[in-house]
């Protein structure tokens, strides 16, 4: 299945027609890392990618067993996955255009 994943990426419609990487370039290579058991090498693709996947599970976990606070867990898990996201992009752009 990985191998598959591999040779099916998809490309960035961000990267193909603006020629700059988005703030998701890098989860699809990041997700196949991380299947392989290469967190360290998954971190390098994308930050944001192992807090992304708490953030679903949190949710997922809220939608079915509906937990007092889950909701606030949730979004907070949201609001962190998103500023590391917006960090690396930045921290990204700065690298390249320097």
């Amino acid at each position: 299945m990985i191998d598959w994943l591999e040779h099916h990426l998809s490309p960035c419609f961000f990267k193909s027609h603006f020629n700059m990487e988005c703030p998701g370039c890098g989860m699809q290579r990041s997700l196949i890392a991380l299947l392989k058991g290469n967190m360290l090498e998954s971190i390098h693709y994308h930050v944001a990618l192992i807090p992304f996947i708490i953030t679903v599970i949190l949710l997922i976990v809220q939608l079915i067993f509906k937990h007092e606070k889950g909701g606030k867990w949730v979004m907070w898990a949201f609001i962190g996955t998103t500023g590391i996201t917006i960090v690396q992009y930045i921290i990204k752009q700065i690298i390249l255009f320097t």
